[in-house]
């Protein structure tokens, strides 16, 4: 939705060297300059003229019609001052027709995306770390959908290890135990092979007749990696990330197609057997220039695969999938992995996936309790940020019942961690504060919360139906009305500009700056006080459609929108 788009045929029959692509829309940094700007930088290289001097031409010679009261240059920008109810108007309209797709540029209609995240091995519960790639993982999915694209969740099941084979030593064990117990017979069993060599030999010998297609051990394994796998995913469930295919390590053991990349490889004299019998490839000869990471081992002297060897063959399975989009999150410490193995597939003559890096989560508070020794768990994690919530909670709501301030404190923390480390560019790392992330005031997911919830008690407290649109006279009295409206009508430029980018940080600063725009408009507009009803009713509309571009800007971050607070 452009509500700006009549101030474009204007322009265009002005200079009719321009196309509309060419014409944008900014805001002024003051309202007194005008209510909108148009950049003259891209229409000025497309004229070849200078653009303060394009912006001085059609300030005189653009004639734009009744909705523009006033044009003037300002430097490389055409401000005009506009009848703001008539845009106030179009910008509601569009919002409370749109609804829940309000913001889409429904860009990816028939096409598909497949966005890769979150693997962890069987054996461990998910930490906070990996919880980082798993929400991204999930709004950069919720972005695709959104932008009406078919989108596949993969989940790499790593199910080919030894820690798996250790397990399956002690699978009678394992019987009617929860996921946390699963884990802590796995430490019991590791501390065994580490002091029994016959003991370790045989979880060895498992995974060898694993690899070798043995149905006893297949099905042994499989049982026990679906156990570890359900307690992995409903740890990941608390903060939103849920996934649509499961790619299982074992599936790829014998993969035809690796004979392909063998052969590519061998023809580029890249591949080799080493002192200890291994087949290792020379990425130097595929254009690797640094002496780290030059060497990349695919199979062990004893014939069988390496965990990368099998990665060729996910990576190759995905591709023939052949979606318009293909997206893999990874820890940045997976670069150098994930380059070597992109240059071994690209020699083959195949695609890879665009991967998203992302870098650590940084805990300030380093009281918190921990399992596995520096290592910080999920559920440990949200248990806490819960419990803490819970406090603020109590005290910001307590005329609420208890079960009502425990659902909203679940809410509530989820919300914290999730803009908490959303809001940071995936490149950089999160500096994660619990107290602050929690708080109701400040840059924080509660705030943002809590300014719907301060809408739906407006709409609350009116009690009576609204219209579905705005009705022909739709008063717009303050700047502070005007500058919530704008910001409104920016949300598809955010997330298109997000989708470019592969990351939701846009949309986290956008709430943000929206929350702060209803504040404004909260303390300088009177709504159910307003006096005149159509100033009422234009007041409550704009409350609506500020609640519904909140609401589908904070699914995309995967938070949930609080009826009260």
């Amino acid at each position: 939705m452009n509500p700006f788009k009549p101030l474009i045929e204007p322009m265009l029959t002005a200079f009719p060297g321009l196309e509309a692509g060419d014409i944008s829309f900014t805001t002024p940094p003051k309202l007194d300059l005008g209510d909108v700007a148009i950049p003259m930088f891209i229409p000025g290289r497309k004229l070849s003229k200078a653009p303060q001097v394009l912006a001085a031409e059609a300030a005189q010679q653009t004639i734009f019609g009744k909705q523009v009261r006033s044009a003037a240059a300002a430097g490389p920008y055409l401000n005009l001052k506009l009848d703001r109810a008539f845009f106030a108007k179009t910008i509601v309209e569009a919002i409370l027709q749109e609804g829940d797709a309000f913001g889409s540029n429904h860009t990816g209609l028939g096409k598909r995306a497949l966005i890769e995240h979150t693997s962890i091995n069987p054996n461990a519960s998910p930490h906070v770390g990996r919880a980082r790639c798993a929400m991204i993982g999930d709004s950069i999915s919720r972005l695709f959908r959104f932008e009406d694209y078919h989108v596949e969740v993969h989940y790499y099941v790593n199910d080919m290890g030894r820690q798996i084979g250790l397990l399956v030593l002690i699978a009678d064990e394992l019987e009617g135990m929860t996921f946390d117990q699963v884990l802590d017979a796995y430490v019991r069993a590791n501390a065994r092979a580490e002091q029994d060599p016959e003991f370790a030999a045989q979880g060895y010998e498992l995974l060898a007749k694993m690899e070798e297609g043995d149905p006893d051990a297949q099905k042994k394994f499989g049982a026990v990696v679906d156990l570890c796998l359900q307690g992995q995913l409903a740890v990941l469930a608390r903060i939103g990330a849920h996934y649509d295919v499961f790619d299982h390590e074992s599936k790829y053991v014998k993969d035809p197609r690796l004979d392909h990349v063998l052969e590519a490889l061998r023809e580029k004299e890249a591949v080799f057997v080493d002192e200890e019998q291994r087949l290792v490839v020379d990425l130097a000869k595929l254009g690797h220039a640094q002496e780290e990471g030059r060497y990349f081992v695919l199979m062990r002297a004893n014939g069988s695969s390496m965990y990368g060897y099998r990665d060729l063959a996910y990576t190759m399975d995905k591709e023939a999938i052949h979606a318009d989009i293909n997206l893999i999150a990874l820890g940045e410490d997976h670069k150098l992995y994930f380059q070597q193995l992109a240059m071994i597939l690209e020699a083959a003559g195949h695609k890879v996936p665009e991967p998203i890096y992302y870098s650590y989560i940084l805990l300030k508070d380093g009281k918190m309790s921990t399992r596995q020794g520096n290592v910080v768990l999920l559920t440990d994690f949200l248990d806490e940020a819960i419990r803490r919530a819970a406090e603020r909670v109590a005290e910001q709501c307590n005329d609420l019942t208890p079960e009502e301030q425990r659902v909203i404190a679940e809410r509530v923390a989820i919300a914290a961690v999730r803009f908490a480390v959303l809001r940071v560019g995936s490149n950089k790392n999160v500096s994660f504060d619990m107290d602050a992330a929690l708080s109701f005031e400040g840059d924080t997911g509660p705030y943002i919360q809590y300014s719907c919830a301060r809408i739906n008690s407006i709409l609350r407290k009116y009690g009576q139906p609204l219209p579905m649109a705005p009705r022909q006279n739709f008063p717009i009295e303050t700047d502070a009305e005007w500058a919530l409206l704008t910001k409104l009508a920016a949300f598809p430029d955010v997330v298109s500009g997000a989708l470019r980018q592969r990351t939701c940080a846009p949309i986290a600063v956008y709430v943000l700056e929206v929350s702060r725009s209803f504040t404004s408009f909260y303390h300088d507009c009177p709504v159910l006080t307003a006096g005149r009803p159509e100033l009422v009713e234009s007041r409550l509309l704009t409350c609506q459609a500020a609640l519904q571009t909140l609401k589908n800007a904070l699914y995309l971050l995967g938070i949930e929108v609080p009826e009260r607070m």
